[in-house]
Order: structure tokens, then sequence, then C-alpha cells
């Protein structure tokens, strides 16, 4: 998620891109530790889905570390906040390279945020593993960083399938200009107009606007069966303006997380959306017995990312070998389901459908 490609393109053509890395080979300043950075999103209006990530990779690493660390040592962590700036990434990788002297990273967490840093992990080959995803284009190697998100075109693809079996035979789509969002958006109109399914309207809006009434207004005049909201960013303001003109027809829309249910409570009862499907029961126990909560997205995927990681690291002796094992990576059983990696670098999860009641996520089928 986040900004425009263009915006990405000037903000990478302005870093300072550090040299080559390699692994092991005086990086770390402490020789006892692995020291691994996390890039996540720690402030801002995403502060949520960041805190979520975090809670996740803190536990994995307390496990980690108690059955011996990685590579035989354990794993220091270092934070760094990016506020779900590509800007901010970019510094936040670059001092965790040149200043904290890493030896492998977890994250980012946005699309946006991954795109930005990708000719700097390709330039400096550390190995990245994130709980996110960046299409293949805006990757220079294709392996690193390792994603451990679903993509989202699949996603949004499915979730087309499903409207349209549940007799929707119209949905406008609203989305914004985020470059997750717009894939989002797109693909669902595309995969609901190549099954025979009428898409009257469709607007990407910023994903920063405060004033989307142009959009709600159009997107319910042709009278849809439903409307789609491919969207984070704009959720609650859709939603909310939605109930306000007094729309009363069917909503969907892609991974919703606990956030963004509580802050749409009872206006956006019935809705149904597509995400990653519920986490193995003994991750969800142990969640809630450390943090007094729920697991909720990207939790899991942040913890896999960061077993993933260990995996990659255990028994190489430099950068290279890290890398070799990322490029051959096929699949990981985790918490999360069966993570796939295609032959095309395409990452494939298990997901449900759920729908929101009260301000909670139930879940309906998977899919």
């Amino acid at each position: 998620m986040g900004p425009s490609t263009k915006i990405v393109l000037g903000i990478i053509a302005a870093a300072v891109i550090t040299g080559g890395y390699w692994l092991w080979q005086g990086r770390s300043t402490t020789p006892s530790t692995i020291k691994i950075g996390a890039i996540v999103i720690l402030s801002g209006d995403a502060a949520a889905w960041g805190e979520n990530a975090k809670k996740g990779i803190d536990l994995a690493v307390e496990e980690i570390n108690r059955s011996g660390g990685a590579n035989g040592k354990p794993i220091e962590l270092v934070y760094e906040d990016t506020g779900g700036e590509p800007k901010r990434a970019i510094l936040a990788y670059q001092k965790l390279v040149a200043t904290n002297r890493v030896d492998a990273i977890i994250g980012p967490l946005f699309q946006v945020e991954v795109a930005a840093i990708s000719p700097l992990v390709a330039k400096d080959q550390i190995p990245v593993v994130t709980p996110s995803y960046a299409p293949i284009q805006n990757r220079p190697t294709p392996y690193n960083p390792l994603m451990v998100w679903m993509d989202p075109t699949i996603e949004a693809g499915r979730m087309a399938e499903y409207v349209l079996a549940e007799g929707v035979k119209s949905a406008s789509v609203i989305g914004t200009t985020d470059s997750w969002e717009q894939e989002v958006s797109e693909e669902f109109a595309r995969k609901s107009a190549s099954l025979g399914g009428k898409i009257p309207y469709k607007e990407l809006v910023q994903f920063d606007a405060t004033d989307v009434r142009s959009a709600i207004t159009k997107a319910v005049q042709g009278r849809p069966d439903a409307i789609f909201l491919g969207t984070y960013y704009q959720f609650v303001r859709l939603v909310k303006g939605l109930r306000e003109i007094g729309y009363r027809g069917k909503l969907y829309g892609i991974e919703v997380d606990a956030y963004l249910a509580g802050e749409t409570k009872q206006l956006s009862n019935g809705l149904r959306f597509i995400a990653p499907d519920f986490y193995a029961s003994d991750f969800i126990r142990v969640f809630e017995q450390k943090y007094n909560q729920k697991p909720g997205i990207p939790a899991g995927q942040a913890y896999d990312a960061t077993h993933i990681l260990a995996s990659l690291l255990s028994g190489k002796r430099s950068s290279a070998e890290v890398l070799k094992a990322m490029e051959n990576f096929k699949s990981y059983r985790g918490v999360s389901g069966e993570i796939v990696v295609t032959d095309q670098r395409h990452t494939l999860l298990p997901t449900a459908i759920f729908e929101l009641q009260n301000g909670e996520a139930v879940r309906l089928e998977s899919q």
C-alpha cells in the first residue's frame, strides 16, 4: 500500500544506495548474536497494522531464541518505524544496514515500501523476508525480498468468483490510487466482467482524500446489486458515507482488520470480505495468552516470516548461501497455513470469506 509508483521511483532515484553486503563478515556489532532489523509501521494511520505485525515478530523471536536461536546464536531485534511511508522505509533500511549493521531484515509491511527498498536490497544482497507483497516488475531480484503475503490479484479474483456465485449480477467498485488497492480493484472488476458480471461504476479515489462523497454518489446511482470496496485507506470513510446516504445494499471488501471493523461497528454489519484464513489454533491460544487479544492481520504472516528467515539463516555461512536458499524456496507450512511460492514468484496462502457482525469478523467458508 502507499503512494503512486511514480513517487516511489522518484524516491528511489534520490536515495543513496549503500555498498555490497556480506553476511557474518564483521557486519554484526555483537558477534555473539544474529542481528535482525524489522521495518514496521508504528505510527500514523496504519499503526494498528504495524503493532499487530510487531507482536507476531516478537512472539516468533522469543520461541526461536528459546530453541537455540538462528544459526546457533540468539536473535537480536532492531526496530525501525516507517509510518507507512516509502521514503521513511528507505531511510529505515539504510540505517539498519549502515548504522545497525544487521545481518538480515524482516519487513516492510506495505507494498509501496517493499517496492521502494527492493533496488537497494538487490544492490546490497541482504536477505529480506517480508509479510507483504510487491509486483514482480518492482523486484529487481524476484526472490529477495521473499514475499510471505497473498498475491492480491489472485485474492481479488477469488473474491469476484465468490460474489458472482452469491447471485450478484452487478457491482460498483471503489478503490484508491494506492498501488496495492489499485491492483485489487482492477482485478476484481476484470475478473467479474470475465465471468459475466457487470461493473456499472468503478473509481480509484486518492488514497489520502478527505472527501469521497462524489465517488459514493456515483457508485449507487446505477443501483448495483452490491458495492466492492477494494481499499484499506478509505474503508472507514466509504462505509460511513454509504450508510449516511441510506445505502443498505450488499457490501464486499478485502482484508478487513480489527481496526477497520471496530471503527465501522454496526455500520458494516453484513459486509463480507476475503482475507488469509484463520491461524492455527495453537498460535491463537499462545498469542492471546501473551497479549490478551486475538491475533489480527498480519500477526500470523509476520510470525511466519520471522520463522522462515530463521530457517533460511540456519547452517549458512554467507549471504550467498542464504540467497540461494531463498531462490529455491517453494513452500512453508506455518500458522498461516501452507505458504507456496510458484515458479512465477506468486505467493499463495489459504484464504477464507468472513462477515462483519457487530465489529467482529466471523468466518463463513474457505476459498
